[in-house]
């Protein structure tokens, strides 16, 4: 029996392209589309040819090279797939352009492209944080809230590579706060020297850590809180609550989507709405050490579910049990196009275009009413107890 394929698609960063693929051996491969069961992932990265040998035990060496979504939906998945694909009898690859032989698994930014006849290839398409994919056999969603549909699949965003959890010997001690990732949304009390003065005098430090989103080793709590609009952060992952699990730190947050879709109580993570709901929480948990033991361990539970062993598993599940076999089913027959291609791309690109007009709207309005809103914040909520039932 022909084995499937499984491609890697990327931009490599040397004079001449290199591309690996996941294929068969060139006899056996054949002019119709959808040959055997392969399957590929198209990027629009640059990823350097030292990185694609990289080998999956190396990935936590290298950290920051794994930030955003192209290069951890396309290059981390292939790294941590190819191995596991192998042992299944699927050969890998990774490349720079669509293959009729093979299943191509591609980012959403690599399937907008005008006078491409996506209707030839057997696509899985990664949507990250972006509207909905309408080119694609199968879509691949990083969060619980996309509306259910034929051929849509939930896959947790890949685990913070070199994530280096909190030290044990730091205790219940809340004496330095930290936030991992970008500032460009971040709200502006992040660097009010004000609200740096009010931490610092219940002996507590800021770190904004916008390079080294791994290192958790001396942080007691983590944060996020960003100013971002509502239909971008209906795309986004739950990354910042989860990296928290897996690093054994409380974490407290304003009412993201994503992280109010995984919320199954207070212990999952506190919620604030401002910089003194901040330090209300703060202080709760300064003083209530019981809660922070709490939090903490109940965080590692629910890390169990967003390892980098079960993401693995998430993926082999939809690649061996679903992908592979439907490629199979349709060997030997005809091959199926999907119908209009060209009108899909259209109303691909057509809900690309309103998604960021709602975006540039929401933003417009964020940015005229946070600073009134956040100066109204002068009486900060207090944090709920916990049931007494749960001490």
């Amino acid at each position: 029996m022909r084995e499937p394929i499984v491609s890697f698609r990327g931009r490599i960063t040397t004079r001449a392209t290199t591309c690996v693929h996941t294929t068969r051996p060139a006899q056996e491969r054949t002019s119709r589309a959808y040959p055997g069961a392969p399957c590929r992932i198209l990027a629009s990265s640059s990823i350097s040819s030292h990185v694609i040998s990289t080998r999956t035990g190396q990935i936590s060496q290298s950290p920051t090279r794994f930030r955003g979504g192209v290069n951890n939906w396309i290059l981390q998945s292939y790294l941590r797939l190819r191995p596991s694909l192998a042992a299944a009898g699927v050969a890998t690859s990774i490349g720079e352009s669509l293959r009729d032989d093979s299943v191509n698994i591609a980012h959403r930014d690599t399937l907008n492209r005008a006078f491409v006849d996506y209707g030839r290839y057997c696509i899985v398409g990664v949507r990250a944080d972006r509207p909905p994919l309408r080119v694609c056999d199968w879509e691949i969603v990083q969060n619980r809230l996309a509306r259910p549909a034929d051929g849509r699949f939930y896959i947790p965003f890949w685990p913070q590579p070199g994530l280096r959890p909190r030290a044990a010997a730091r205790g219940d001690r809340v004496e330095r706060i930290g936030y991992f990732g970008r500032t460009s949304s971040a709200p502006a009390w992040f660097f009010d020297p004000t609200f740096h003065r009010r931490l610092s005098a219940i002996g507590v430090d800021f770190r904004v850590c916008d390079k080294a989103w791994h290192d958790y080793s001396d942080v007691d709590v983590a944060i996020s809180f960003r100013i971002e609009a509502p239909a971008m952060l209906r795309q986004k992952p739950a990354s910042k609550l989860v990296n928290a699990w897996l690093a054994g730190v409380p974490f407290l947050a304003n009412r993201e989507p994503a992280f109010e879709s995984l919320r199954r109580g207070e212990l999952d993570y506190g919620v604030i709405e401002g910089p003194n709901d901040l330090l209300a929480w703060l202080a709760l948990l300064r003083c209530d050490p019981w809660r922070y033991r709490r939090m903490a361990a109940n965080g590692n539970l629910r890390a169990r579910e967003f390892t980098v062993e079960s993401t693995r598993k998430a993926w082999l599940e939809l690649l061996l049990n679903d992908v592979v076999p439907a490629i199979r089913l349709r060997r030997d027959k005809p091959v199926a196009r999907r119908p209009l291609p060209v009108a899909r791309l259209l109303w691909q690109k057509a809900e690309s275009r309103w998604f960021k007009f709602c975006v540039a709207c929401e933003l417009r309005q964020l940015r005229h009413g946070t600073a009134s809103r956040v100066r109204e914040m002068d009486t900060p909520r207090q944090p709920a107890p916990l049931p007494v039932a749960a001490r």
